[in-house]
Parts: structure tokens; C-alpha cells; sequence
């Protein structure tokens, strides 16, 4: 059933309203929408001082959530027996490098915390142990894994070990008449063939003590010394060189160059011992000298 449509009252039943009580409604009206808004007002202070104290409380767990994961990862990392050292893996980048003896030098690490083993104590190790090492990397991989990666200093060359009383009759190192010397002197009694390729032949004498496999033999000196000594005989008097000597004890070295054999030692400088050879050169014929010219003297030249 429908509504009738609203109407005005009519005038007869309308009551004359007074300025006073318009002003008294008006002010009712107002009083009730200001307490409205208070109330919606007090609403939401009352929930943005709930959420305040709501991100406070997260926050505070979170951070006590944190410091207490943060706290057992750290005793998990001081104490399991996880972390402990339990494999060490050796990559050779060199062939002739002896996996077992690297693993030996390293055995006393094994059972060691992997967190607290630092680099620097594994490469002081090796270096300590091996002379013939020229680089080493060292990577943990975690929980209980080394990786140790070690490079050899390359041979430079063959090396015949002359018995000092009897310098005419060689005496191998090894017996096999495979020994060689690396860029830094140390001998070596093992080489793959693509190392031992090309390398030229240096005799050792007066070497005093028997050495070793391994041991720091030829002082880098005196190697660096030979080379540059035989590229200046190549250089600038067009020399071949047949054969190289060098004497231990004496820091002393001759060259056999085109047949005449030339003897320098480490006390004088190269430039001294190539300007002595010059003067010599212009003084004496070539013919005249049929096995050796010492260079060693400051004051005079002796050849025979």
C-alpha cells in the first residue's frame, strides 16, 4: 500500500516559533553536531594511540626475535662441531707438484675451526715446507671444506751435479739425469716432458753439502746474473753459449762461449767483467787463446 505524497500544514495549524527558540534550537543543533565530531574525534585518537602502542610492541619483538636468532647462529658458529676442518682439497696447477707432501704439511690443520683458520697461517705453512711454491690461494668452503690451489715456479733449467773433487765426471742428483733448477734455485728431481722441453743444460760444482730434493740451491742472484751475462755475450759480441758453470762456494761462473771458456765471478759487476772482455778483445788475438780468459782480476787479465 502507498504512501501519500507529503504536504505542507496548513497555516491554521501552524504554531508561531520565537526568535528565542530559534536561537534555542539553533544552539541545541550545533552543541549535538559538536559533540558528534568530539566523539569521532576521541575515536580516533583512542585507535592512533592503540596503533602506537601496537608498532611499539611489534617492534620491540622483532628486535628481541633478532637478537635471539642473531645469538643462536652465533653459538652454532662458535661450538658445532660442523664448522670443524674435515677436508682439504689441493688443485695443481703445476704436474709436478706432489699432492701428498702438500697434504702432510697441512695435516696438523684438520679438526681446526674453519671460522678461525685464517689464509695467511695456510700460505705461511706451505711456504714454510715447500721452496718451490710461487703462488697460493686459499678458499673456505663452508661447513667443513678447504680448497687449496698452488702454483710452481717454472725450471729454467736442466741441472748436472759435478762431484767437486772430480769436476770432469758428472754425479747425477738423482740417477737419472733428470734434475733441474727453477727460476728461483731450488732443485727439482721430477718435470713433465712439456716442461723439461728446450731447457738448457747448467753445471753445478762446489756445491759443499750433498743437497736435496726440493732445497733452495742456486741463489736467485747468481741465476739472474747468468742470464743477463750470457744475452750480453750474445748481444753484443755474437757469442753462442755451449756451456754454463757455476762454481757454489766461489759465487763464481764460466761460460763456455765458441770454444773459449770465459770466467766471471759475483763480486765485480757485469759491466765491469764486459769492459775488461772488451779490452781484452783489442789487445789479444782471438787465435791466441785456446782454453780460457779470467775476468775475475780488477788490475790485469789472465788467459791461457
Amino acid at each position: 500500500m502507498s504512501l501519500k505524497p507529503s504536504a505542507h500544514l496548513p497555516k491554521r495549524y501552524n504554531r508561531r516559533v520565537s526568535e528565542q527558540t530559534r536561537r534555542l534550537v539553533g544552539r541545541r543543533y550545533k552543541r549535538r553536531l559538536e559533540c558528534k565530531k568530539e566523539r569521532i574525534r576521541r575515536v580516533f585518537r583512542r585507535t592512533q594511540h592503540a596503533a602506537k602502542e601496537w608498532k611499539s610492541s611489534a617492534v620491540r619483538w622483532a628486535i628481541i626475535t633478532s637478537a635471539g636468532g642473531i645469538l643462536c647462529v652465533l653459538l652454532l658458529l662458535l661450538f658445532s662441531p660442523l664448522l670443524h676442518l674435515r677436508e682439504i682439497t689441493v688443485r695443481r696447477l703445476n704436474p709436478r707438484l706432489d699432492i701428498e707432501h702438500v697434504q702432510q704439511v697441512l695435516s696438523p690443520i684438520f679438526g681446526r675451526h674453519l671460522l678461525f683458520l685464517p689464509a695467511s697461517e695456510v700460505k705461511e705453512m706451505l711456504s714454510a715446507n715447500m721452496n718451490d711454491i710461487n703462488t697460493i690461494e686459499v678458499e673456505k668452503e663452508y661447513p667443513s671444506k678447504l680448497i687449496v690451489t698452488i702454483g710452481l715456479h717454472p725450471l729454467i733449467a736442466r741441472l748436472e751435479i759435478v762431484n767437486p773433487d772430480a769436476e770432469a765426471a758428472p754425479e747425477a742428483g738423482t740417477g737419472t739425469g733428470v734434475d733441474f733448477l727453477t727460476e728461483e734455485g731450488v732443485y727439482v728431481t721430477t718435470a713433465t716432458q712439456q716442461e723439461a722441453e728446450g731447457l738448457q743444460t747448467i753445471r753445478l760444482v762446489d756445491w759443499g753439502v750433498r743437497p736435496a730434493p726440493g732445497e733452495a740451491l742456486v741463489p736467485p742472484e747468481i741465476l739472474a746474473r747468468l742470464q743477463e751475462t750470457r744475452e750480453a755475450l750474445r748481444l753484443q759480441f755474437g757469442h753462442t753459449i755451449e756451456l754454463q758453470t757455476i762454481y757454489l762456494r766461489a759465487q763464481e761462473y764460466h761460460l763456455l762461449a765458441d770454444g773459449m771458456s770465459l770466467w766471471f765471478d759475483m763480486r765485480s759487476s757485469l759491466e765491469q767483467h764486459l769492459q775488461q772482455y772488451r779490452i781484452f778483445l783489442q789487445s789479444v788475438p782471438r787465435s791466441e787463446v785456446h782454453q780460457y780468459v779470467d775476468l775475475r782480476l780488477t788490475d790485469r787479465i789472465v788467459y791461457r
